[in-house]
């Protein structure tokens, strides 16, 4: 298997790398955040107690000057880190330590201030030791903090006992605390542990989501077969470019879907009443490709939209051909062998009659229209075989504007008599895939026509070729024009018929051949009139990409 990633897959897989890779400055950002705002709050609410008249009873016998600095420092530092200098300190795992050994110190001049450990706001190591467990990456950086704040407890402590202030009793609920702080660091740490692997999870699951829906939306637009949705207003939203191209669609917006196909919403309404669909194919347009159309309820319990999806109908039809082909060639193959012995020896004796000396004029007639139409038969059973022995055809990428150009000049000189053949090429490059083989019979097939009608008609030996291309609905179209009076609207329908024609010498079958050929190679031969009311046969090429 290929293990080279297209750039789309790489593409989605950078966004989930990217994705899981900023969890943790954003969880730690949030935190950051809350923690320098309580360390705000903190300060601001202790220095009240002091600026408060109704308050100095409870800091009475306090040393101000030592509250006073923990608490300026606290505040000071939080005011501080609420811009740039924030941001570069939680970046690093040794800028958060070295904030909360400055807490600590901040949290140990007010704890001394207020009378030392056994005071109420020794309870600040903890919230200090809680957050740095949260906030460090690392365990053994978490853990110091804890000691570290267990460390300037026991300080404390002895620092009041040896003033006199407290006796050595006072060392016991100093080990408690310290006990108790790093008893919050270690369950703060695991549970810190347990929700970072789940938020991981989490935002790693949304980042699949996120890349998967991207990826869907990428391979619905660009996938051939084109998707709309119908709403109970009878209208039609396309989701990609292929609906728009099928349906010559230049937006987004939403269409009547009686005034974009007629038939295809006679369809649509079909199976919403019945629930069955009648896999008929259908034209926008007279030049356009044939569709062919499939419906789903978007929601099985909500009917009011409905999505419908637009198959391009040429595949289908080179498989249908292909089939008819196979079963023709092997019908054919056996016709073509009993027939032919007959007729040559049918011909054959109608020439030797006509070479005796005895046979009468009248006979003589008779004869040539017996080896005359017996060429006729022959030429036919000539043209069914090469039908039904046809092979697959060998597409290649063929710039039209150079490749056509190139084929006038062959062609011409190949004609008996000289003819007036003008090209003009379209504006853009007309790239098509197509095999030349078969193009060379086809253009030769219309131009021959073209030059026949044009003559019949106007006794002026012309023809002409344009070429345009379609960027709307991706399409080059190749119109080869005569000067004739064209085809009666009655014949119009029966054109591409095997057999049909107008034309006494004619078998009916070159059309036929050209439409086939055509249709193997995923192209389309319609008449059509131009808008200057010339008669044309105009060839529809899918376009290639360059």
């Amino acid at each position: 298997m290929d293990n080279e990633l297209t750039p789309h897959t790489a593409e989605y897989l950078l966004a989930i790398d990217t994705a899981n890779n900023s969890v943790a400055p954003r969880s730690i950002a949030r935190l950051f955040a809350i923690y320098n705002g309580y360390r705000a709050l903190v300060a601001f609410g202790v220095l009240a107690l002091i600026i408060i008249p109704s308050t100095q009873q409870l800091i009475e016998g306090y040393n101000r000057s030592v509250f006073v600095a923990g608490c300026c420092v606290l505040l000071l530092s939080a005011v501080a880190l609420t811009g740039r200098w924030g941001n570069l300190l939680q970046q690093s795992d040794s800028g958060i330590l070295a904030l909360m050994l400055f807490d600590i110190t901040g949290t140990a001049l007010i704890s001394s201030g207020s009378g030392g450990f056994l005071s109420a706001f020794s309870a600040l190591y903890l919230i200090t030791v809680a957050a740095a467990a949260v906030m460090l990456k690392t365990r053994t950086l978490a853990t110091l903090v804890a000691a570290l704040a267990v460390l300037a407890i026991l300080l404390d402590s002895f620092w009041i006992v040896s003033i006199g202030l407290a006796d050595i009793s006072t060392l016991l609920p100093a080990g408690i605390l310290g006990s108790l702080l790093f008893t919050v660091s270690l369950l703060a740490q695991l549970m810190t542990s347990r929700l970072a692997q789940a938020e991981a999870q989490v935002d790693e699951a949304e980042s699949q989501v996120a890349g998967l829906q991207k990826l869907n939306e990428r391979i619905i637009v660009h996938m051939d077969t084109g998707i709309l949705i119908a709403s109970e207003a009878n209208t039609l939203r396309p989701i990609n470019a292929a609906a728009r191209r099928f349906l010559n669609l230049s937006d987004h917006d939403e269409h009547p879907i009686g005034i974009i196909s007629p038939e295809l919403a006679n369809q649509y309404q079909e199976w919403l009443e019945s629930g069955r669909h009648r896999t008929e194919p259908f034209r926008v347009d007279a030049n356009g490709p044939a569709l062919i159309a499939s419906f789903s309820q978007l929601d099985e319990e909500n009917h009011s939209q409905s999505l419908i999806f637009v198959e391009d109908y040429a595949p289908v039809a080179q498989f249908a051909q292909s089939i008819k082909l196979n079963s023709l060639s092997q019908l054919t193959a056996s016709i073509a062998h009993e027939i032919r012995n007959p007729l040559t020896a049918i011909r054959h004796a109608a020439q030797l009659m006509a070479e005796s000396q005895t046979i009468a004029e009248a006979d003589q007639i008779l004869c040539d229209i017996l080896v005359s139409n017996s060429d006729r038969v022959s030429a036919i059973i000539d043209n069914v075989t090469e039908v039904s022995r046809r092979a697959a055809p060998n597409p290649e990428q063929l710039d039209l504007n150079k490749w056509v150009a190139n084929y006038l000049d062959e062609y011409q000189q190949q004609l008996t008599s000289p003819a007036e053949i003008s090209l003009t090429p379209s504006e853009e490059t007309a790239l098509v895939a197509f095999d030349p083989s078969h193009l060379k019979r086809v253009l030769s097939n219309l131009l021959d026509n073209a030059l026949r009608h044009s003559k019949l008609d106007t006794q002026r030996n012309a023809a002409a070729v344009r070429l345009e291309v379609d960027a709307t609905q991706e399409q080059v179209h190749m119109d080869i024009i005569d000067y004739g009076l064209g085809v009666s609207e009655n014949h119009i329908g029966r054109l591409f018929e095997p057999f049909f024609t107008t034309s006494k010498e004619g078998s009916g079958l070159g059309l036929y051949l050209c439409k086939d050929l055509c249709e193997i190679n995923g192209a389309g031969l319609f008449y059509r009139r131009t808008p200057e009311k010339e008669s044309a046969f105009r060839v529809s090429f899918r376009e290639e990409a360059y």
